[in-house]
């Protein structure tokens, strides 16, 4: 048998399916700033830890791929700064980028610019030049310091240590100093 239910008044309808209150949004608005003022800084912090490894692992990744190619051709094979991906710089930073060659000036693989507002430099000597022998030895021990110029020096940095070997490391730094 079918049987019919009585229809509410509109009203009544119209009460239980008419949404959020204006002040529950305005509630809901509040919560959302306060959640997003505290976590946009650590947000902001976690993406320059993340580019500043890259940058650092580009790096190992370059001096690696050089020692490797040295011991493999056996002969020479420069890693060098450049500024435009073809010959290597005579003046400017690493942050221009840098590119491996071997001994006929053939490019082997080349890093682009870094971001605007990082920094890599050289900071023992301030070679612009690293050549790898036949045995993977580089001709001169080196220290790169990575970091952000902008907007604030030195939160994060990182140290790259080549040794006179061929073996680079990465440690974490927080000096506040960007060259």
């Amino acid at each position: 048998m079918l049987s019919f239910r009585k229809i509410p008044a509109s009203g009544a309808v119209m009460r239980r399916i008419r949404g959020f209150t204006l002040v529950e949004m305005m509630i809901v608005l509040v919560i959302l700033g306060v959640i997003l003022t505290v976590a946009l800084p650590g947000f902001r912090n976690l993406t320059l830890a993340i580019r500043l490894s890259n940058y650092a692992n580009e790096m190992v990744a370059a001096v690696y791929l050089a020692r490797a190619e040295a011991i493999k051709r056996n002969t020479n094979v420069t890693l060098c700064a450049t500024a435009d991906s073809v010959a290597c710089a005579t003046s400017g930073g690493w942050a221009q980028g840098w590119i491996i060659m071997d001994p006929n000036d053939v490019v082997i693989q080349g890093q682009p610019a870094l971001e605007s507002g990082f920094s890599l430099v050289e900071t023992g000597s301030g070679a612009q030049t690293l050549t790898f022998d036949s045995s993977g030895y580089v001709n001169a021990s080196s220290t790169f310091k990575l970091c952000r110029l902008v907007p604030s020096v030195g939160h994060q940095e990182r140290q790259i240590a080549l040794t006179a070997s061929g073996r680079a490391s990465v440690s974490r730094t927080d000096l506040g100093v960007c060259p």
